[in-house]
């Protein structure tokens, strides 16, 4: 029983994923002010889908915590050239994706999925 008689509401965290990128591959989307593209990154569709509304966080290793980050709006797939296949993930750049620690666990292919 709630003593204060305030309704308790469970929120479930966004999914999110974590990368590697020590090139800082990541480009401001043309005549905004904070929503950018990082790619090319392999990732299965159905996977980028559950992703977006998540957060991206960008990491020079595992072990440090992220540079650079955000909430993800979408992706698209790479057509054509080498990178055919390939997902460039759109997101809104803020402040509280930096400085965040991933773990230790769960990492594969320079990559961390958390649900």
């Amino acid at each position: 029983m709630n003593p204060s008689n305030q309704l308790a509401v469970l929120t479930q965290p966004s999914p999110r994923i974590h990368f590697v990128e020590r090139l800082r591959n990541i480009t401001r989307i043309h005549g905004t002010r904070d929503e950018y593209e990082s790619g090319f990154w392999v990732v299965a569709p159905v996977t980028a889908d559950k992703l977006i509304n998540g957060d991206i966080y960008f990491h020079e290793a595992q072990g440090q915590a992220s540079y650079y980050g955000g909430k993800i709006l979408g992706y698209r797939i790479q057509e054509g050239g080498d990178l055919a296949g390939r997902l460039i993930f759109h997101f809104k750049s803020t402040p509280g994706h930096q400085g965040v620690q991933a773990g230790r666990g769960g990492w594969g292919n320079e990559k961390k999925i958390v649900w």
